[in-house]
């Protein structure tokens, strides 16, 4: 999973929202603009999901170390839907989702086949006296013969001051196994 909370930080922080706003990207949309001023970009991607992932549970659904587990391998794309809007005030308004496309995965010892679930959902909003966003990143693996399961979910808020430093940023890693 990737974390577009840094790439919101780096636009807030750079001011390149107006760059990315009406830079051309495979798949986007020209910028539009309301009646009321409001301009509104919408860029789909398509990302491999190609690799290998650690399943760390064991088969009756202990939680294993990082380090221990199977390795799964995996494959299928990644599509993603980002929208930024700059209202008539000036304010931009973030969102970001994916969903998964043929996403698959084999374990390389018990060559089980796992579906595959990912999810990310980002929504930020950003003026010049500062900004405030949320994000969720969701990894689920369920093997089809077994069914044991493992998520993996990334949960967080943060805020951000006019002088561009990160006054509040909370988040949640957590995991869980089942058998």
């Amino acid at each position: 999973m990737k974390s577009h909370v840094r790439l919101f930080l780096i636009i807030a922080a750079c001011g390149l929202a107006t760059a990315v706003a009406t830079a051309a990207a495979p798949g986007s949309s020209t910028p539009t603009r309301g009646d009321n001023g409001a301009e509104r970009t919408v860029d789909e991607y398509l990302y491999e999901l190609d690799g290998l992932y650690m399943f760390p549970c064991s088969e009756d659904g202990e939680p294993l170390p990082d380090t221990d587990g199977e390795l799964i391998d995996m494959e299928g794309q990644i599509y993603e839907r980002i929208t930024l809007i700059i209202d008539g005030s000036g304010e931009y308004h973030y969102r970001s989702n994916t969903m998964p496309i043929g996403v698959r995965g084999v374990g390389l010892t018990s060559g089980e086949e796992f579906r595959v679930r990912e999810s990310d959902k980002v929504i930020a909003n950003q003026r010049l006296e500062g900004g405030t966003g949320s994000y969720r990143e969701e990894l689920t693996l369920v093997g089809r013969d077994t069914h044991r399961s493992y998520k993996l979910v990334s949960t967080g808020h943060y805020v951000i001051a006019a002088d561009g430093t990160i006054k509040v940023s909370k988040g949640t890693l957590s995991t869980e196994c089942r058998p």
